[in-house]
C-alpha cells in the first residue's frame, strides 16, 4: 500500500497542547537490524541486477534517515519517511528474492504509543501481516503532564478498536472532525485497501466489503482532488478504486479509472505502478472480450515486470496470457506462457496458483494433442 501504513496510524500530530509520541522497544537494535537487512539484500541481489540502482537509492535514503534520527531525534516526519522507505524495500525484496526485507519478531515490532502532558496508560500494538489484525497490550501508566480532550479521544480510539478496519474508521472520523483533509484522505485510502484485502480473503462477504471499500476510496479521491495532492498519490488511489470496481463487476468504471492512473504512472515513469495498472487493464479487457487491447496491455505489462525483475508480476501476467492463448485456440503458445507462470509460482511457493496453472496446462496439452490428430497447427 502507498502512503502511511498501520504502523504510522498514531504518528505524532501537533494540535495545540499535546502531541502523540512513539517509541520502539530496543530502537537501536531495530535500526541495526535494518542496516543488516540492507547488507543482506545488496548481497543477494548483486550489482548486475536490473533493480540494483533502485536498491542503492533506497539504501542511501534509509541510512540518511537513520543518521538524522540518531543525531537530532526520531521525529514524526522521519518516522513516516522511514516507514515509506521500508515499505518500498519490502516490495523490492519480495519481487526480487521472494521474501520480505525484514521479518521482525513481535517484541521488536511492538510500539509504545503515549500522549505527552498527562498521566497516560501506555499501549503497545502488533499487527499480523497476513490479516492486518491488530493486537493491543496495555502497560503501566506513564506520567507526562496535562492532556486535553483530543489526546484522550485518540487514545480511546486505540484502546477500543479491535482490528485494523475499526481502527482506521476511528482515525478517519477524528481526522474529519479536525478538518484535516489530507489525513482523512490518506486514512480513508488505507481503510479502503484494508477492506479490499478482506474482500479478497473472505469471499462470502466480498460484496459487502467491496461496497465499503469503494465508499472509502471515493472519499479519499474527493479529498485528494480538493487539496490538489501530488498526481502520483491521486493516481494510486484511482488505481485501487479501479481494482475495487473490477472485482465488483463495474467494468466500464474500472477501465476509466485505471486508464487515468496508467497515464499518470507512464508520465511520471512510475514503472512498478505502471506494470500493475497494465496487468489489471489487460485482465479487464480480456473479460470484456476486447482481446486485441488485452493482448497489447498484457505484453506491455510482461515487458515491464521482466525489466523490474518482478517474479510475481511475471507469473500472474504469463498466467493471464496463457489463459487467453488457450481460449484463442493457440495451445502451444499457451503452454509456453503457462510453464513460465508455473516456474514463478513455484519459486514464490504459491501452491494454490501452481495447482491452478497445472489444470490449465493439462487443458492446453489435451488441446494441442487434439489439434495434432486433426492435422491442424496447434
Amino acid at each position: 500500500m502507498q502512503g502511511e501504513t498501520i504502523e504510522d496510524l498514531m504518528a505524532a500530530r501537533h494540535t495545540g497542547r499535546f502531541r502523540v509520541v512513539r517509541q520502539h522497544k530496543n530502537t537501536s537494535d531495530l535500526w541495526r537490524q535494518y542496516e543488516s537487512g540492507l547488507k543482506q539484500l545488496l548481497t543477494k541481489l548483486g550489482s548486475d541486477h536490473l533493480r540494483s540502482t533502485e536498491l542503492l537509492i533506497l539504501e542511501r535514503r534509509l541510512l540518511e534517515n537513520l543518521a538524522r534520527a540518531r543525531l537530532y531525534g526520531d521525529t514524526s516526519t522521519s518516522h513516516i519517511e522511514r516507514a515509506q522507505i521500508l515499505d518500498a524495500l519490502d516490495r523490492l525484496a519480495l519481487e526480487t528474492v521472494g521474501r520480505k526485507f525484514l521479518a521482525l519478531p513481535s517484541d521488536s515490532t511492538a510500539e509504545t504509543v503515549a500522549f505527552t502532558q498527562g498521566p497516560v496508560e501506555a499501549v503497545s500494538f502488533t499487527r499480523d501481516p497476513a490479516t492486518g489484525t491488530i493486537a493491543f497490550v496495555h502497560h503501566e501508566p506513564i506520567v507526562i503532564g496535562n492532556r486535553d480532550d483530543m489526546a484522550q479521544r485518540l487514545l480511546e480510539a486505540v484502546h477500543e478498536a479491535h482490528d485494523a478496519i475499526e481502527l482506521y474508521g476511528r482515525i478517519v472520523a477524528i481526522a474529519r472532525e479536525l478538518n484535516d483533509q489530507r489525513a482523512e484522505a490518506l486514512y480513508s485510502q488505507d481503510l479502503g485497501l484494508a477492506l479490499l484485502n478482506l474482500a479478497e480473503s473472505e469471499p462470502a462477504q466480498s460484496q459487502a466489503y467491496l461496497s465499503r471499500a469503494a465508499a472509502a476510496l471515493q472519499q479519499a479521491i474527493r479529498l485528494l482532488d480538493a487539496i490538489k495532492a501530488a498526481p502520483l498519490l491521486r493516481a494510486r488511489t484511482r488505481y485501487h478504486l479501479g481494482r475495487c470496481y473490477h472485482q465488483s463487476g463495474r467494468w466500464p468504471e474500472a477501465i476509466a479509472l485505471l486508464e487515468q492512473a496508467r497515464e499518470v504512472f507512464a508520465r511520471h515513469k512510475a514503472r512498478p505502478e505502471l506494470a500493475h495498472a497494465l496487468l489489471e487493464l489487460g485482465q479487464l479487457y480480456y473479460q470484456t472480450e476486447d482481446f486485441e487491447s488485452a493482448y497489447i496491455y498484457l505484453k506491455d505489462a510482461l515487458r515491464l515486470f521482466r525489466r523490474l525483475g518482478d517474479t510475481d508480476g511475471i507469473a500472474v501476467t504469463q498466467e493471464a496470457l496463457g489463459s487467453m492463448e488457450l481460449q484463442a485456440a493457440h495451445p502451444s503458445d499457451a503452454i509456453v506462457s503457462l510453464r513460465e507462470a508455473r516456474q514463478g509460482y513455484v519459486a514464490l511457493q504459491r501452491d494454490e496458483r501452481v495447482r491452478a496453472v497445472d489444470h490449465l496446462l493439462g487443458m492446453a496439452d489435451r488441446a494441442r494433442q487434439a489439434a495434432e490428430r486433426m492435422g491442424a497447427t496447434p
